[in-house]
């Protein structure tokens, strides 16, 4: 008896410990979305991005290659390209709001969200709450396509759904990497 009170004890401890290591990722990722979300009086461009979207997986992480070495991140990609992937997914949301005729775009890097608001009418300017960043959209719709001007690094980042999935794909400009598709589920 001594024995399954031992090894039924050291499972518990196992257990916790896991819980613990999941429950305190949560808590040191999570941050409430920056957004207001208001429902409109008016009439609505309709769109089958809108809703608040889980990033199930990415795909081709190492596609940020340029970036880390416009950032002086090189030396640190093995590293970022076999634990990001791991740590943004299911802990990352996306959540498209549409609005009269603009949308709002915002997702986060950990407790950093980016927002972008986009005119959905034309090929006009985008607005984003990150200083460094603008840049122009065009939305048809089935497809939101942007071309972003940063600081360090400019970028395409084209959302579009695929078979009930959202995808997100980037890619750098002059990059031989290929392109990030980050692929997101509809969070019900």
């Amino acid at each position: 008896i001594s024995n399954r009170i031992s090894l039924m004890t050291r499972w518990f401890f196992l257990f916790l410990l896991a819980l613990i290591l999941v429950l305190s990722f949560r808590f040191s990722t999570f941050s409430s979305a920056p957004i207001n979300t208001v429902a409109c009086d008016s009439f609505s461009i309709e769109s089958d991005l809108s809703g608040i979207w889980d990033l199930n997986r990415i795909d081709n992480f190492s596609g940020f290659k340029p970036y880390l070495i416009k950032t002086g991140l090189e030396n640190y990609s093995f590293l970022i390209n076999a634990i990001m992937p791991f740590l943004l997914s299911n802990s990352q949301l996306l959540i498209i709001d549409t609005c009269d005729e603009e949308m709002s775009l915002s997702y986060n890097y950990f407790r950093k969200w980016h927002q972008y608001t986009i005119p959905l009418l034309g090929n006009e300017k985008i607005n984003s709450n990150l200083e460094d960043q603008e840049g122009t959209a065009v939305y048809d719709q089935d497809l939101l396509a942007m071309k972003i001007n940063a600081k360090n690094i400019d970028f395409n980042q084209d959302l579009y759904l695929d078979g009930g999935e959202l995808i997100r794909e980037i890619e750098f400009q002059d990059s031989s990497s290929g392109k990030i598709k980050f692929i997101y589920r509809r969070n019900d």
